[in-house]
């Protein structure tokens, strides 16, 4: 038995066939487990929506949705997918054409158990090959020390950029005018600094690139030609990496681009700020945190840094235990009023005007210079102020999420009758990739888009149908189906009966 477990979606419109190879073979044994069949292209997509599988084994003519058009939706869910196509010869120059270099393996029927059997052996080994791949080597040497100079280091005087150039040349990265850059924050549980070489291995199928592991994270500097128009592929196939390989709590803080060299260092602080405030898996660019993220201030303190970590990013507990420990550490009252102005810093950064202001008054630090007088009380308002400004910003982070999925919903109560509505559509309009809408989707709303989308045309049919005068084929028109079978086939599967037995008051078949 492989070391390596793959999960598998079966998809086949030809039900013998589709069930001989869920029953007879012996998934375990060659490295798969089979998480779910189905018998079309509608199907198989809300399948790998709700499962994520690591590889989809499909027919290339399926009912509803093509295997190639179900090939390209499914990446655009899960960029790291694997797409085998079983298919008869005739289609078989077609699909070469068509999607040579997209597929794992394309297999031609009529395949015995044996014969398939042995492909998904050797599908396996090729998946197991490229999941290894990406997994650190090991023994990089040492790191990139212009990229990390760089990013990490604030230039007394200002280098020029050619000078700059230069001293990238020797990573590897290529500059070509007109160029743009930007800056990833990636945070992923402990890691080694082998993580940089597989987060590089990733990054430079899309654009030039060179990271490096400092303070828990892993930095990445990337040059592209095309104003980053590829970035949103790059960061969803990144994320499945990260995911996968180095934590499942991967987070990803993009910088806004720049096209000097000068501003590494304040983007690369921008994007270790996103990923800081963002908090949960994901990634995340400053549009979807705030507006208002400011450049942290050069002389920030540990401390300071520390407690706003915790402020965006903590547990209530891990942040009252830090306050708790600093002020048994120091009996200072000029440390309680640091952490004040400190929290307060923060706070302002990422909350509205007035805010801040309400939470001081409610928490009695008004005058802080009164308060003060208490030492004890003073202490226990400012864990107070932390506290309330921690679960606001929390709070913050999950109406972001919110937002975006309200606008989501929005947009399908809107357009359910267009049959033009998708997943791709939808994200984007909104800006995001089609894999972080159906994540947060799904997160939110306890469904996946393609199942909300399919809900609501169904409750608009069967109201058009208890309301009678039209036909059905009018009925699917209205909501958003050009094909009056595949309407016919989504409404018997959500209620169990064919529009015209619904129709009648006929219970299920």
């Amino acid at each position: 038995m492989s070391e390596q477990i793959f999960t598998i979606v079966v998809a086949d419109d030809e039900e013998e066939l589709r069930e001989a190879v869920c029953r007879m073979i012996r998934w375990e044994e060659i490295g798969f487990r089979l998480v779910g069949s189905a018998g079309n292209g509608l199907d198989a997509l809300q399948m790998v929506e709700q499962l994520q599988p690591d590889l989809l084994l499909t027919d290339i003519r399926m009912p509803f949705i093509t295997g190639t058009a179900l090939a390209r939706q499914v990446r655009e869910l899960q960029p790291l997918i694997q797409v085998a196509f079983l298919s008869g010869y005739d289609d078989f120059e077609y699909a070469q054409r068509a999607i040579e270099s997209e597929v794992i393996a394309y297999l031609l029927k009529p395949i015995s158990m044996a014969e398939l059997t042995e492909a998904l052996r050797e599908i396996h080994d090729k998946m197991e090959s490229r999941f290894n791949a990406l997994k650190p080597a090991g023994g990089r040497g040492s790191l990139p020390l212009a990229v990390a100079s760089l990013l990490l280091d604030s230039f007394a005087e200002q280098p020029e950029e050619a000078k700059l150039q230069q001293m990238l040349a020797d990573c590897g990265m290529v500059f070509t005018a007109p160029y743009a850059l930007t800056v990833l924050a990636i945070r992923a549980g402990q890691l080694e600094q082998d993580a940089a070489q597989t987060v590089d291995q990733v990054l430079r199928k899309y654009y030039s690139s060179c990271s490096i592991v400092s303070g828990g994270r892993v930095l990445s500097l990337l040059v592209s030609e095309d104003d980053f128009a590829r970035l949103g592929a790059a960061l969803d196939e990144l994320y499945y990496v990260g995911k996968r390989l180095l934590d499942e709590s991967c987070v990803i803080g993009v910088s806004r681009s720049f096209s000097q060299l000068r501003r590494c260092t304040s983007a690369c602080r921008e994007a270790v700020d996103i990923q800081r405030l963002a908090g949960e898996s994901g990634i995340y660019r400053i549009s979807q945190i705030q507006a208002k993220l400011e450049d942290r201030a050069e002389d920030e303190q540990d401390t300071a840094a520390r407690l706003a970590t915790l402020l965006y990013s903590g547990s209530r507990q891990e942040l009252e235990d830090y306050l708790t420990h600093i002020f048994a550490d120091s009996g200072s009252d000029m440390t309680a009023m640091r952490l004040l102005l400190a929290a307060q810093s923060a706070l302002e950064r990422s909350l509205e005007d007035g805010e801040v202001a309400l939470l001081l008054h409610r928490c009695g630090l008004d005058d802080p210079l009164a308060a003060g007088r208490d030492r004890e009380l003073f202490r226990r308002r400012i864990t107070d102020l932390c506290l309330a400004g921690r679960d606001r910003l929390s709070e913050n982070r999950r109406e972001g999420v919110s937002f975006l999925c309200d606008q989501a919903l929005r947009l399908i109560e809107q357009n359910y009758m267009d049959e033009e509505l998708s997943l791709n559509a939808v994200s984007e309009q909104l800006h995001v990739s089609p894999n972080y809408l159906s994540a947060n989707m799904k997160k939110y709303t306890g469904d996946t888009f393609i199942n909300l989308l399919i809900k609501r045309r169904m409750e608009a049919a069967l109201a058009l149908l208890q309301g009678g005068g039209l036909k059905v084929a009018e009925i699917a028109s209205r909501c958003g189906y050009s094909d009056q079978h595949y309407f016919s086939y989504c409404f018997k599967k959500y209620y169990g009966v064919s529009p015209a037995r619904m129709r009648r008051g006929e219970g299920s078949e």
